[in-house]
């Protein structure tokens, strides 16, 4: 079981929740397997509310496979598939965990003034696994939030 963070745009965060399913531009199977936990971020750029927060935890419950079908916003406006390497999720967890709330209490971001590192491209944290322990306390913060 290996958690893995994911960071998002937030336009993106009702279709996951709601449609149970992940997209990314290219495939990630070489990290990310079937059984594995996505810990979902949504990054600041462009984001009115979720910005900077952590929003939800779920497991893959699929292998991955290529869909062109629009579900995404993005994908909707433009009529063709731009997150076309998918997963189906199980949702664990959603709600709010401000990541500033829990910095000095987990491990993987081991620079605190170069954060931002660790928040950016699939997977983050520079394609390594959250460690179970910062997942639960990631875990704990979402399920408060």
């Amino acid at each position: 079981m290996t958690y893995w963070l994911i960071p998002i745009q937030e336009d993106m965060w009702d279709t996951i929740r709601d449609e149970g399913v992940y997209g990314y531009k290219s495939k990630l199977d070489q990290y990310i397997q079937k059984g594995d936990f996505l810990i979902i971020y949504v990054s600041k750029y462009y984001a009115k509310i979720y910005g900077g927060k952590v929003v939800g935890i779920a497991r893959v419950i699929s292998d991955w496979y290529f869909d062109e079908t629009p579900v995404f916003p993005e994908e909707k406006v433009r009529n063709k598939g731009i997150y076309p390497y998918r997963v189906k999720l199980q949702m664990l967890v959603s709600g709010v965990c401000d990541f500033k709330t829990i910095l000095d209490k987990i491990n993987f971001i081991e620079d605190k003034a170069q954060i931002a590192k660790y928040l950016r491209n699939a997977p983050a944290n520079l394609k390594r696994p959250i460690p179970e322990e910062d997942a639960k306390i990631i875990e704990q913060c979402v399920a408060q939030g």
